[in-house]
């Protein structure tokens, strides 16, 4: 009761001091302004109009309470202010709608061409008025021809930072002038600091220059990126005239096209070179660490965790001249430890690492379509020669880091691929975190799966399936929101992309499917990065094995059991490299930056490994390697084969008397059913001797490919792929891993359980699995401390790795529940499944 009369007080008191407020200097608000504090018109500032065509002007205003109001507008002609009369030129009716000649008033339906000229536009309201709009009144254009201002031969202004150069790109440049089109220009392509004049003529349909009249062009580029377009003012008018400026931009080709009154400017014959413009494409990369290259020479480092390193990158033209902002794709083979894995981080030529968690990777960066060397060839003349061909351009070294640190908790992935032949078989997923090493209750997984992967990043992962492939969102797995995504391929008889996973790009964007139960086989390339989901369908038959290139721009594909090549570019038709192949091969794989593929087999000889370039699809035919005594060369094709960063590679004086020279040096580890195999390659710039005259992109590529040597100036030394036997008899592989320091290898097996080799020692060290089960699937952490292996007794082992000799199993490998209505932890049935699918998140 006191509460309600305190608030019945509370009221009064209220409306009494409102009642009094304005005593007190309150007032009411003032209403919002009806005059026009200003006007705009549009079009604006200019437009041209062919005679008797219409065109609907608008005006808009605000007061000054920047609050847009609606005031009667009047419509208004005058003459442009530099000369000349209005009369007959333009009409406008009261609505804003203006006639090139004379309306039919007043009811404003017909236009009548009359006369032509400049006249200016001007709305008003209330005492205000727009700023002009000046129109050019012009007869009708029928045809638009863009040539340059001269003097058009004369020499470019010369780059200014040539001397610059880092030492691996300090070569003869090609001259960026072509032979075929000197008549009209003297270079094909410009650099940061020169520009060209262009100018458009309009014709009429006598071919007569009616350009005055005309007035205002409109210009565009199709890759607005590779052009910077400005326009040259006219002074009487103040306004765009035909002609404009054009700057450099990023490095590519593009169309440049004039416009007036819907009449677009077309390629002519007689004057090819305007019809684009170019860029000069980069042809040159060089990495240095530092934010300017202070470290030069230095293609390693050693990290600690949570620190972070700066890379700089120099890209190089064809004329010599460092391109200031060059719009370069960077890389990392291991973005979860040395990120970053995108763009985050790096624009430009620089590109800050960090260090996230203890692992190795190489740091890579690629002048690579769509964003760098663009639109190449756009020759719109048939009868001329594009003059040049660029290809994606990769450095010759990469940086390879070292992270060091405590390990850092992540999580695995366990289940089964048994039934997956099997659509009403239902099959359980296990997330185990690598804290606590215990399993949490079972995700069902929509189909029954062939293959999962995570992305390097570990914020992704793929699931194949004979019946409906699906993206995985590990961070949804175990919680309300569902982490399966299914994968759409549109023409397919499910209308999802099916079959087994066989390749992540690193960037994680895009995914390499291979179902070989449909007839004929299917390959599927799905793209995740877009805005939609999109899914390439390639006829490939029996593909076994991909990779992408690190950039993400190609792919290389095993099909036909090993026995042929392909490579596949969402820029670029399907293109078959080798059909057969000399010989089987069981895997390829991109070398550090990106330049080259080896495969794993392919080559007529078991001691040579195929390479083919990627700049170009061609394969190395050189005599690789060149066997030297002692060293054995290769018994056979390895079966496994990956890269590793060549900066962390240390095989010992046994193995390697001399120090490799570090340009161009990459490093392969394989693994075949008696051992380790080891081939590392040097990529020079240009072929060994240099051709006389000047260098061409085409001289650029391929890339010349040899056994590794010692360190110039005298390389004596030449290090050919060499064979290990461990010491243990045949045995059978299903994978290996490489300690991120390069020290050691884990072979799992089938029938050793895993063999660890060590470099430092030459010595073999071999793990059984506990209760002597046979392992089935492994995965190692980022860091390299842990490898989990599934083991024919349904159970995870988790081996904890360390130097030589102190590598050993967990005691109590992890088990999982039994399934309800089940005989096993896997299957939702009858089926028998095992554990034998492992991933580890990176």
């Amino acid at each position: 009761m006191g509460s309600l009369r305190f608030a019945s007080w509370a009221a009064i008191a209220v409306i009494f001091l409102l009642l009094f407020l304005p005593a007190c200097g309150g007032h009411k608000p003032a209403g919002a302004s009806p005059f026009p504090l200003s006007i705009t018109l549009t079009p604006s500032p200019s437009i041209s109009l062919q005679q008797g065509s219409v065109q609907a002007f608008t005006a808009n205003a605000v007061n000054n309470g920047n609050s847009h109001i609606s005031p009667t507008f009047t419509f208004s002609v005058t003459n442009s202010g530099a000369g000349g009369v209005t009369g007959g030129i333009l009409d406008i009716a009261p609505g804003g709608a203006a006639c090139a000649g004379t309306w039919n008033a007043p009811l404003y339906t017909i236009c009548t061409p009359a006369g032509i000229g400049v006249v200016e536009v001007t709305a008003s309201a209330l005492g205000a008025s727009s700023a002009p709009t000046t129109v050019f009144v012009h007869p009708p254009i029928a045809s638009i021809q863009v040539s340059l201002v001269p003097p058009v031969n004369s020499p470019p202004p010369a780059c200014p930072n040539q001397i610059a150069l880092p030492e691996s790109c300090q070569i003869k440049f090609a001259s960026a002038c072509s032979t075929n089109q000197t008549q009209t220009f003297s270079c094909s392509c410009l650099s940061t600091n020169q520009i060209e004049t262009l100018q458009a003529t309009a014709l009429d349909a006598n071919g007569n220059d009616i350009t005055p009249s005309v007035g205002t062009f409109t210009w565009t580029a199709s890759n607005p990126n590779v052009a910077n377009i400005t326009p040259v003012l006219n002074p009487s008018y103040n306004v765009a005239t035909n002609q404009v400026t054009v700057a450099p931009g990023a490095p590519g080709q593009t169309q440049i096209i004039a416009s007036a009154s819907g009449i677009f400017s077309q390629p002519s014959d007689v004057l090819p070179r305007v019809s684009t413009f170019e860029t000069c494409p980069v042809q040159c990369i060089d990495l240095e660490l530092g934010t300017n290259g202070e470290f030069t020479g230095q293609t390693s480092f050693v990290a600690a965790k949570g620190t972070s390193e700066t890379i700089t990158a120099t890209a190089v033209d064809v004329q010599g001249c460092i391109v200031p902002k060059p719009p370069l794709t960077w890389t990392s083979s291991q973005p979860a430890a040395l990120g970053p894995g995108g763009t985050a981080g790096c624009t430009g030529s620089t590109c800050s690492i960090s260090t996230a968690q203890p692992g190795a990777g190489v740091i890579t960066a690629s002048c690579s379509p769509p964003t760098c060397n663009v639109g190449f060839p756009l020759n719109l003349n048939p009868n001329l020669a594009a003059p040049f061909i660029p290809q994606p351009v990769y450095p010759i070294t990469g940086i390879s880091g070292l992270v060091t640190g405590p390990p850092s908790a992540t999580s695995v992935i366990a289940t089964s691929q048994d039934c997956y032949s099997n659509q009403i078989c239902g099959v359980a997923l296990y997330d185990i975190a690598t804290s606590s090493d215990t399993a949490g209750g079972p995700t069902t997984i929509p189909d029954a799966p062939n293959s999962l992967m995570f992305d390097l990043a570990g914020d992704k992962a793929y699931m194949g399936s004979a019946f409906g492939a699906f993206a995985i969102t590990p961070a949804d797995i175990g919680g309300s929101t569902n982490p399966f995504t299914s994968l759409p391929a549109a023409g397919t008889p499910l209308g999802f992309v099916t079959g087994k996973l066989i390749a992540i790009s690193r960037n994680g964007g895009q995914a390499i499917f291979s179902d070989t139960l449909l007839t004929p086989n299917k390959v599927y390339v799905v793209n995740t990065g877009n805005s939609s989901t999109t899914t390439a369908q390639l006829n490939i038959n029996s593909a076994i094995a991909a990779t992408f290139s690190p950039d993400g721009l190609k792919a290389f594909i095993l099909g036909d059991g090993g026995t042929s090549l392909y490579a596949y570019s969402a820029l670029q038709s399907l293109q078959l490299l080798a059909n057969p192949l000399p010989s089987p091969a069981t895997s390829v794989v991109f070398n550090s930056t990106g330049s080259f593929a080896l495969l794993a087999g392919g080559a007529a000889s078991p001691s040579t490994l195929a390479i083919y370039n990627n700049c170009d699809n061609s394969e190395v035919t050189l005599p690789l390697p060149v066997l030297t005594p002692p060293a054995p060369g290769l018994p056979a094709a390895p079966l496994l084969l990956k890269m590793v960063p060549p900066g962390n590679v240390a095989l010992g004086p046994a193995l390697l008397p001399v120090s490799l020279d570090p340009a161009g040096l990459d490093f392969f580890i394989g693994v075949d059913n008696t051992g380790v195999d080891i081939i590392a390659t040097n990529t020079s710039l240009v072929p060994l001797p240099v051709p006389p005259g000047p260098l061409t992109l085409s001289t650029l590529c391929p890339r010349d490919i040899v056994n590794a040597q010692s360190v110039p100036p005298n390389p004596a030394f030449t290090f050919p792929p060499t064979h290990i036997d461990i010491g243990h008899g045949t045995f059978n592989p299903i994978n290996f891993f490489v300690s991120p320091d390069a020290t050691q290898i884990y072979i799992v097996t089938t029938d050793q359980g895993v063999l660890i080799y060590s470099f430092n020692t030459g010595a073999t060290t071999a793990i059984p699995l506990s209760g002597n089960a046979a392992p089935l699937a492994a995965d190692m952490t980022v860091d390299g401390t842990l490898i989990y292996v599934a083991g024919s007794d349904g159970l995870l082992h988790q081996l904890v790795t360390g130097t030589a000799g102190s590598n050993s199993e967990q005691v109590t490998p992890i088990s999982f529940p039994a399934l309800p209505n089940s005989a096993n932890s896997f299957c939702y049935s009858s089926f028998s499944c095992a554990l034998d699918i492992v991933t580890v998140k990176p």
